[in-house]
């Protein structure tokens, strides 16, 4: 089959219909909109992989956890909920929601900052540990339309690098901003497609598709997009939610001997040579690999209104 068929027809970004393929069908592919730059990677003819079962294995969220950059992921809390403070001056303890909050690190910090908190996950092996670890009881599922008809608005909604795994992302963002009082905060942090990016291609094409493993770990079948600015500021207007900063960020979650151990290097030059890179990171020397995302939820349908 060529990619001429498999190609998508428009960005499921910005519209534009301009896309260009990164990688040739092996069933799965990559392909870039030349407009916005955001890119997406396909299943093609194989079988699709649900988000749902990433973190659905104990073993696997544990590894998860283990492989964890926690110094990263703390500062990255902390500027936001100081950010949502600011934004939300005035209001006495402000409501936050934070979909797919995994352990519950950043709504126990929230918690602890004098927010009132809750979120939801699709892991079940998650929700046991946000409740071990932060006391803090999560709604399984991923249904937001759902949980806003039962809940009440919050002030913010919050996700970390949430909607480059969901199979929706539209659907998704919908049901943040319904989650939202009108003029309420959604923040989400996502990776950006950057300068990683463009040399892993090159890699690629340089080793005639033989090397492939850094492009591979950068956008496969559970980080299935990279938003370019553009991109995604088109989807928030696109579902009523309007722009505040979308901006490039340093965000490496987990740390940097996992990531060099990912794509082949052997523990004993991943260990030094990741030592160096969270260096870098730390003093803003590597690519601004993710986007943090700022937006205000405008006023609802009366459809949309009806159904909650």
């Amino acid at each position: 089959m060529s990619s001429a068929h498999l190609m998508a027809e428009s960005c499921p970004a910005c519209g534009g219909s301009q896309m260009r393929v990164l990688s040739e069908p092996r069933p799965q592919y990559v392909e870039r909109c030349s407009s916005c730059g955001s890119a997406f990677f396909h299943f093609g003819t194989a079988v699709a992989v649900s988000h749902s079962d990433q973190y659905n294995v104990e073993a696997n969220y544990q590894r998860y956890l283990e492989a964890a950059n926690e110094t990263s992921c703390t500062q990255r809390f902390d500027e936001t909920i100081t950010r949502l403070e600011e934004m939300l001056r005035g209001v006495d303890r402000p409501a936050v929601f934070d979909i797919g909050a995994g352990g519950g690190d950043f709504l126990a910090m929230a918690r602890d900052r004098g927010f009132r908190i809750h979120g939801n996950e699709v892991s079940q092996p998650a929700i046991d540990a946000c409740r071990e670890r932060h006391g803090i009881d999560l709604a399984l599922g991923d249904d937001l339309r759902s949980l806003a008809a039962d809940l009440p608005s919050y002030d913010a909604v919050t996700m970390w690098c949430v909607i480059a795994h969901v199979d929706d992302p539209d659907e998704l963002l919908r049901g943040a901003r319904m989650l939202l009082r009108p003029g309420g905060i959604l923040f989400f942090s996502t990776p950006r497609y950057c300068a990683i990016d463009w040399i892993a291609l090159w890699l690629r094409r340089l080793t005639f598709d033989r090397y492939r493993r850094v492009f591979d770990r950068r956008i496969n079948h559970l980080h299935r997009r990279q938003y370019s600015r553009r991109g995604m500021e088109a989807m928030l207007r696109r579902e009523r939610l309007m722009p505040i900063s979308v901006e490039p960020a340093i965000g490496y979650g987990l740390h940097m001997e996992e990531y060099l151990r990912s794509i082949g290097l052997p523990s004993a030059v991943a260990k030094p040579i990741g030592r160096v890179l969270e260096t870098g990171a730390n003093v803003g020397l590597l690519p601004r690999n993710i986007l943090n995302v700022y937006a205000r939820a405008m006023e609802s349908t009366e459809t949309e209104f009806e159904q909650r």
